[in-house]
C-alpha cells in the first residue's frame, strides 16, 4: 500500500508541464481567445504544490507550451495569433513559464494539424526532460476553463483511483469481462512478455477528455441537451470527439498519433484506438466551451443527425 501510494505521489509530482496544440482554419474571430484561455491560470489548493524535506511548502506556476499550427487561412487569423505573442511578451517581464509557438502548416486537416503540432512538442519534452508531459489537442473554436490544469490532473488520479479499486475489488461482471479480455490478449500476444506490458499499460490512465458546453445564450435549452446528451455519450462509449479537448501524455502520443488518412472523424478514430490500447479515458469536471455557431447555423437536429450518420459510416469503416 505504500509502495502504491508513494508512486502515484512521485507520478503526480512529475505532471509539471502541460503543452496545448491548437489547430485552426479561418478562425480569426476565436484564435485569441482560444489562446488566451490555455494561458490563463487559476489553480486551486492542491496543483502546483510540493512539500520539500524541511516540511516547507512551495507553490509553483504549471509550465506552458502552446503551439498553434494553422491549415493555410486566408483571414488574419496568424497575424492575430501572432499578436498575442508579441502582448504576451511585452507582459512577461522575462518569465519563462509560458510560451506560445505559431507553426504555419500548408497541409489542411486537423490530424496533420495534430501531428505536426504534436512532433513540436516531442522535440522539447522527452529529450530535454524527463518529467511527463500532458498533450492537449484543442480547436480554436473551443476555449479551456481556467483550472484545466489541475482538472486534468484530478482527473487522472480519479481514474487510477477507480482502476484501482476495480483491480482489487472486482464485481461479478468485472471478473468475466477481465478474462475475457485477457484470453483475447493472450490469443493476440506473441509471448508472455508482451501480454504482461499490455496489462501494466491498461492499469496507468494516460489520456482523457473535458465535458463539454455550448457558447451562447440563444436557444439555450437545447444547447444545453445537446451539451448533456453529448456528455452522456462521452461517459457510456468513453469515446469523446475532438471539441472535448481530448489530452495524452507524451509517452502515449509518441506511440499513438493521428491518421492523417482520415480527413473526417479523426477524433473517432483516434479515440478507439486510445480506448482499445489504454483503456477508458479520464473525463475531467469542469467543462470546455466551444462555439455553437455550427448548431445555430444548420439546425440543432441536422447537426445531430449528421453527427450520428458519421458515426455510423465510421463505425461500418472499422469493421
Amino acid at each position: 500500500m505504500t509502495e502504491d501510494k508513494e508512486d502515484h505521489q512521485s507520478e503526480g509530482k512529475r505532471l509539471k508541464s502541460i503543452s496545448v496544440v491548437i489547430s485552426c482554419l479561418n478562425e480569426s474571430e476565436n484564435i485569441s481567445k482560444c489562446i488566451h484561455s490555455t494561458l490563463a491560470q487559476k489553480g486551486r489548493k492542491n496543483w502546483g504544490n510540493h512539500h520539500h524535506a524541511d516540511g516547507v511548502r512551495e507553490k509553483e506556476r504549471v509550465r506552458t507550451k502552446v503551439v498553434v499550427v494553422d491549415g493555410g487561412s486566408t483571414d488574419d487569423t496568424v497575424l492575430r495569433a501572432k499578436k498575442v505573442v508579441s502582448d504576451m511578451k511585452t507582459k512577461s517581464d522575462g518569465k519563462d513559464e509560458e510560451e506560445v509557438i505559431i507553426v504555419e502548416c500548408a497541409e489542411r486537416g486537423r490530424a496533420k494539424q495534430f501531428n505536426r503540432g504534436g512532433r513540436v512538442v516531442l522535440r522539447g519534452s522527452l529529450e530535454e526532460t524527463k518529467e511527463e508531459n500532458i498533450l492537449v489537442f484543442l480547436h480554436a473554436d473551443t476555449t479551456m476553463p481556467e483550472t484545466y490544469r489541475e482538472d486534468i490532473y484530478d482527473a487522472l488520479r480519479r481514474e487510477r483511483e477507480r482502476r484501482e479499486r476495480e483491480r482489487r475489488f472486482p464485481s461479478a461482471w468485472g471478473v468475466i469481462k477481465n478474462g475475457c479480455a485477457k484470453f483475447a490478449r493472450l490469443g493476440r500476444s506473441v509471448g508472455k512478455a508482451e501480454s504482461t506490458n499490455e496489462n501494466n499499460r491498461a492499469d496507468v490512465p494516460c489520456w482523457g477528455a473535458f465535458p463539454i458546453k455550448l457558447s451562447g445564450e440563444r436557444s439555450k435549452w437545447k444547447k444545453c441537451v445537446v451539451a448533456s446528451f453529448a456528455n452522456f455519450r462521452t461517459r457510456r462509449t468513453s469515446i469523446p470527439y475532438g471539441d472535448q479537448a481530448i489530452f495524452v501524455t507524451a509517452s502515449a502520443f509518441a506511440e499513438h498519433k493521428f491518421d492523417e488518412s482520415k480527413m473526417f472523424m479523426e477524433d473517432y478514430e483516434y479515440s478507439s484506438r486510445m480506448k482499445k490500447c489504454f483503456g477508458k479515458p479520464a473525463i475531467c469536471k469542469s467543462p470546455v466551451v466551444t462555439d455553437s455557431r455550427r448548431f445555430e447555423s444548420v439546425g440543432f437536429m441536422n447537426t445531430t443527425m449528421i453527427n450520428i450518420f458519421s458515426i455510423g459510416m465510421q463505425i461500418k469503416e472499422e469493421k
